[in-house]
């Protein structure tokens, strides 16, 4: 079977216009800013194709630059974009300003050397190998929990497209015999352009799947956290708390729980109003993240209600956060409410009978209505087991 180039360049034009045209109404209207990055890294790609099946059919000079030229940034372009989509989902990602440097210069390279054949496609070639391996590198390891095989996949198909345009580099740049033209029916050539319509296809799959996982992530995370002070829920604190009191009671160590209401909160909603109340809440609930240390687990389980669980602290962190807390409510409560704000709390520790979370929450619980009876703006420190 013989495979013509020109059919294969329109294969990969209609591949991507297809799946740019689709991925809106996959994925819909709002979208974060990484999938949003991935789909239109999709289009310029597919710009990218049109502009060299554009320029192979031109015979006027000056404009066979301009598609060229317009082929080359659209080819950075793409890449750029990928690799600001895999940040968004997979965190900060390394070789970011390199990447950068190389998209910018390929064109400008490629505009300047387009008098030599040679020389333009050896640098253009070159310096996409680099950005491509670039993008397939960051996928290599996440700082994120958006993990998934997706990640392997698509790692594989960049990872082989960067091997197959270097080689069509060398080709251009030292057999332009062999390699007269983007279209030429060498095997290499061939190769690289079936591969990339695997490559387009495979690609695309896993940024949906990507994409799919992020949805669902992003699902879970409304699911688990109060949408006012944006703390976990009472379902998430559970979720959460009960995986640090089995890491801590599998390696015994320290667990601290802190368990706070905050002072005639039903005054202030009737006096000021629930707006107020409401602002109150996200306010104390910044003051809350403001004190958490790492592993800490924060939450709102109630109306005023919230929880703290401090592992690896002692009864000294512990009361430190709390006293921390209050400082900090007392310096800036009232120039950012206007009202003077104050909570009750009751602190536990684990014990080593304690065989569940509802243990230290049962002691938390009873420090702290011992606070409010005692006259409230306290903290009560419960060591005795239940």
């Amino acid at each position: 079977m013989f495979l013509d180039p020109h059919t294969l360049l329109v294969i990969n034009v209609v591949n991507l216009l297809g799946l740019a045209l689709l991925l809106p109404m996959i994925m819909g209207r709002t979208l974060s800013k990484a999938a949003r990055a991935a789909r239109y890294s999709l289009i310029v790609h597919a710009s990218a194709w049109i502009a060299v099946i554009l320029s192979e059919m031109c015979a006027n000079y000056g404009l066979n630059l301009l598609l060229s030229t317009l082929s080359m940034c659209c080819y950075s372009g793409c890449n750029w974009l990928l690799f600001q989509a895999l940040t968004g989902w997979l965190g900060p990602r390394r070789y970011g300003r390199l990447l950068c440097v190389l998209s910018v210069a390929m064109p400008i390279g490629y505009a300047l050397m387009f008098a030599s054949y040679e020389w333009r496609v050896g640098w253009a070639n070159f310096l996409i190998a680099m950005q491509v391996a670039i993008v397939a590198a960051a996928l290599l390891r996440s700082s994120t929990n958006l993990s998934g095989r997706w990640r392997y996949a698509l790692c594989a198909c960049l990872s082989l497209m960067a091997v197959l345009t270097l080689m069509r580099g060398v080709l251009g740049a030292f057999y332009s015999a062999l390699y007269p033209s983007f279209a030429a029916p060498h095997p290499v050539n061939i190769l690289s352009l079936v591969v990339a319509n695997l490559t387009m296809v495979l690609g695309n799959v896993c940024l949906l799947v990507a994409w799919r996982e992020e949805a669902e992530q992003q699902l879970e995370r409304l699911v688990i956290t109060d949408p006012l002070t944006c703390l976990l829920n009472r379902r998430g604190w559970g979720e959460q708390a009960e995986r640090v009191f089995t890491s801590t009671l599998r390696s015994q160590q320290p667990l601290a729980l802190l368990s706070i209401d905050l002072d005639h909160f039903k005054t202030i909603n009737d006096r000021y109003g629930h707006e107020v109340g409401d602002r109150a809440l996200q306010f104390f609930s910044d003051q809350l993240r403001a004190q958490q240390g790492a592993g800490d687990v924060i939450a709102r389980i109630g109306g005023e209600e919230f929880c703290v669980l401090m592992p690896m602290a002692g009864d000294e962190a512990a009361q430190r956060f709390d006293r921390q807390l209050r400082a900090a409510l007392a310096q800036e409560a009232v120039p950012a409410l206007g009202i003077p704000l104050h909570f009750s709390a009751g602190l536990t520790y684990r014990q080593p009978t304690d065989t569940s979370l509802h243990h230290l929450l049962h002691r938390s619980d009873a420090a702290l209505y011992e606070a409010k009876w005692a006259g409230r703006d306290q903290l009560i420190v419960h060591t005795m087991s239940a």
